[in-house]
């Protein structure tokens, strides 16, 4: 009797291990901020403190979602440090990835309206981007990172390795969202979508936002749904201060996020609260410092949070158990492409964009490639692909929601300058996709010196080798008047102007990865009009003109991953390009001339290559280099001017595009070029550029305006440009000064907004 007893004693006594303790972990939002939630999880792990239940919002979302499908501490550091997570929340693309095939030449614009006139005449103008984080990495990332774990709990969050759930917001019912069920990726990022940072993404029908503009800290949610003896929470958040006059972020915080207790009663459990001030929204880089001040604070805490947690889990148990959930994981393996947002001709040109090597099934790497191909294009605006797993086979079903472009685009741009660069730019349109993409624009642009206006005709062919076809039509002029000089000694007018119009055809081909190969066949005719002498009476003199008439083509392979239009600090450019050309020479001298009417015949090859790229160094300098070569077998001209006028021109800054300096021209000539970099800041930085410039055989000016080749290697001139550079949406500010070697002592100084771009020429 007495051992019965004392049995029944020990089993009393032992009755709260048998039941044992569960905690819950709620992580607040915060954006970066939310990294310290990182190092909070590493200490109570490392401390034997179970982690049962997680709940969080945003930045919280992730990271407890990412614990819950079997994240470790470290494995949350080596993802959120990694250039993969850099270009999710940039939306820059992998230099590997940019099909630079399909992509059109870059485009002065800085607004565009769209019109879509398949059905009713919609126009939707864009000039602003509709959020700062473009989703095109985004999409594709969250299936890749949480489509295995969706799989595996049969969208019931509550089934992966630790029961978890999110909160996003419904502006329109003006409500939070619970979700606990459903596509875990879509789950993470409508919880994550701070408005006007990220664009907001659709659950059933409802466009759902940051869960923090209701709820950013969500305590009731756990003691609700999982009923834990004892909550831990996690806050990196606090209330918006209350708005300031001239201080919009303020104003836009206090608009949209409602007040949050980030407090939990004793009764309940206890926070851990950390306070920033000087962190921002995506400072994401500091991965590594907000890991160790949340590691730090939670060990700062530990004594108080075991004498509230009796219960232990071993490091080594929860290491074993992430083990065994992981191998669990279906492979991503695709079987079928179900497609949404598009009509039967468009899907049939949509799946042939994704190869497989192997038949049976498509790869990870086979939809990356695909999908980044499909984005290049102007057809497309937006991807959002889901992974939707079969357990019968073992394979995922690609679904795509598929949104195209409207069909007929506007577009406004050029650039406004001090000097005599301005240009307006105007553009249209049309485009439609079905079994093959085609696209009819017009592009046209007017300023002081340059004037152009270009039809183009492109088709795009899914074949199993990919072709496109173009048909260019164009017309252009430049008008080399100089007259925006500041400090020059040696004033030396020009009154030189080329005229250009041509038809040719291009043919291209993707090669290797991001590269593109072209073959082009066209006829031109081009004028140069001049005056052989500075003594010139603008009343009563005429000029000399120049006309050829040509036939020929190039083949060439080109490529370019440069992160800007213009003024680029990241990625490279670069083509190598054969052209021959044969036609004739018709001269008709002006009234300042001696020389009679004559005609000449040309023909001629010509190689060029050229290549600008760009070289992170660490910190904020940036090294970039450039380096130019031609090799030109074409004939003299019927006088020393025309001759320069058509030669090889070596012009590597928007200002030298403008002017016509005989210095930096040559049939034969390499050059080479450094730009160091100093980054400001994310959106302004400091170039120098320094150019030399080296013309094999030097052209000379002869007896009687006759050219002749001169003494090899004789001759080298220098460039030299410092800018400070503002990059905004719609264009590029630059305050410049630069220095040419010839003319002496030739500076200039200047200010642009826009883009100063070109179109298409005969011989490029």
């Amino acid at each position: 009797m007495k051992k019965l007893i004392l049995t029944l004693l020990c089993c009393i006594g032992f009755m709260p291990m048998m039941q044992a303790q569960r905690v819950g972990l709620v992580l607040s939002g915060g954006g970066a901020k939310g990294l310290t939630h990182i190092g909070v999880i590493r200490a109570l792990e490392e401390n034997g403190i179970p982690i049962d239940y997680i709940t969080g919002t945003s930045m919280g979302a992730i990271i407890g979602s990412l614990y819950a499908m079997g994240y470790s501490p470290d494995d949350m550091v080596e993802l959120l440090s990694s250039s993969d997570f850099e270009r999710w929340y940039t939306g820059q693309v992998e230099p590997d990835y940019i099909y630079y095939f399909k992509k059109n030449r870059d485009n002065p614009e800085f607004i565009n309206i769209r019109m879509s006139i398949k059905d009713s005449i919609r126009v939707k103008t864009q000039f602003l981007p509709t959020s700062v984080v473009d989703p095109i990495q985004m999409n594709l990332a969250f299936m890749q990172l949480f489509s295995q774990a969706t799989a595996y709990s049969s969208n019931n969050f509550d089934e992966l390795f630790v029961p978890f759930k999110c909160i996003a917001s419904d502006v329109y019912n003006k409500k939070p969202i619970i979700m606990g069920k459903g596509d875990l990726g879509d789950a993470v990022r409508a919880s994550m979508s701070f408005p006007f940072v990220f664009k907001p993404i659709e659950i059933d029908g409802i466009l759902a936002y940051d869960g923090g503009i209701y709820n950013n800290f969500p305590v009731d949610v756990m003691m609700k749904d999982y009923h834990p003896d004892i909550v831990l929470g996690s806050v990196v958040a606090k209330n918006p201060d209350a708005p300031k006059q001239d201080d919009l972020m303020s104003q836009i915080d206090n608009m949209v996020m409602q007040k949050t207790d980030y407090n939990i009663p004793d009764s309940l459990g206890l926070v851990i609260q950390f306070r920033y001030d000087d962190i921002s929204l995506l400072d994401f880089h500091l991965v590594s410092e907000l890991d160790k001040v949340g590691y730090d604070k939670t060990i700062s805490m530990m004594d108080t949070i075991k004498a509230r947690i009796s219960r232990r889990v071993p490091a080594e148990n929860i290491m074993l158990k992430r083990k065994v959930f992981k191998s669990k994981l279906p492979e991503l393996r695709f079987k079928d492409i179900i497609i949404d947002g598009a009509n039967a001709q468009q899907q049939s040109f949509i799946r042939k964009e994704f190869h497989a090597e192997n038949e049976e099934f498509l790869t990870y790497e086979d939809i990356k490639r695909g999908y980044f191909r499909l984005l290049s294009g102007n057809m497309i605006q937006e991807i959002i692909p889901h992974a939707v797993y079969d357990p019968t086979d073992g394979f995922y079903d690609l679904h795509l929601k598929i949104q195209l472009q409207d069909n007929l685009l506007f577009r406004i741009g050029g650039n406004i300058s001090t000097t005599n660069s301005n240009q307006i730019y105007l553009g249209a349109t049309y485009q439609n996709l079905n079994y093959y993409a085609k696209e009819f624009s017009f592009d046209g642009q007017l300023g002081k010196v340059y004037n152009n206006a270009q039809l183009m005709a492109k088709i795009d062919m899914p074949t199993k080798i990919p072709t496109s076809y173009r048909l260019i039509a164009s017309a252009s002029s430049f008008d080399y008047f100089k007259n925006d000089k500041l400090f020059s000694r040696d004033y030396n007018p020009v009154f030189n102007s080329n005229d250009e119009y041509f038809v040719k055809g291009i043919l291209a081909l993707p090669f290797l990865t991001s590269k593109r190969a072209e073959l082009s066949l066209g006829i031109a005719k081009m004028r140069d009009q001049y005056y052989q002498t500075k003594v010139i009476d603008f009343d009563n003199d005429n000029q000399d003109k120049s006309t050829y008439r040509l036939f020929g083509g190039s083949l060439g392979i080109k490529s370019n991953t440069l992160n800007a239009k213009q003024f680029a600090t990241e990625g490279y450019k670069e083509s190598l390009i054969a052209q021959i050309y044969t036609g004739k020479e018709n001269f008709k001298p002006g009234t300042t001339s001696d020389v009679e009417k004559s005609e000449k015949n040309h023909s001629w090859l010509q190689l060029s290559y050229r290549r600008e790229q760009y070289h992170n160094m660490g910190g904020k300098f940036i090294l970039g280099w450039q380096a130019d070569a031609l090799y030109s077998s074409r004939n003299f001209s019927k006088n020393y001017t025309a001759t320069m006028m058509q030669a090889g021109i070596f012009a590597p800054t928007p200002h030298s595009k403008l002017i016509y300096n005989e210095a930096f021209r040559a049939n034969q000539y390499f050059a080479i070029g450094i730009k160091p970099i100093w980054q400001v800041g994310k959106m302004l930085h400091w170039r120098t550029e320094l150019y030399g410039f080296f013309p094999i055989t030097p052209i000379k000016n002869g007896i009687d305006n006759q050219a002749y080749y001169g003494k090899s290697f004789s001759k080298a001139e220098f460039l030299g440009e410092s800018s400070l550079i503002l990059k905004l949406p719609f264009g590029s500010v630059s305050a410049y000064v630069n220095y040419y070697s010839s003319p002496r002592k030739e500076w200039n100084l200047g200010l642009s907004i826009g883009w100063q771009l070109f179109n298409y020429r005969f011989i490029e």
